[in-house]
């Protein structure tokens, strides 16, 4: 497997499947180093664009 070669031990890793690449760019601050979670607004954003997402 690919990702078999940039993994550390004792660490925890993504892996995704099934990325989609958005048309327009959604603005997030810089210098998010881990997870968070995205505002109302980036949300809205992002399901305009990926409108099958909706719940």
């Amino acid at each position: 497997m690919w990702h078999a070669y940039w993994k550390r031990r004792a660490a925890w890793h993504l892996v995704l499947d099934d990325v989609q690449e958005l048309a327009l760019p959604i603005p997030i601050e810089r210098g998010q180093l881990g997870p968070w979670r995205p505002s109302p607004d980036v949300v809205t954003q992002v399901l305009q664009q990926l409108p099958h997402l909706r719940p």
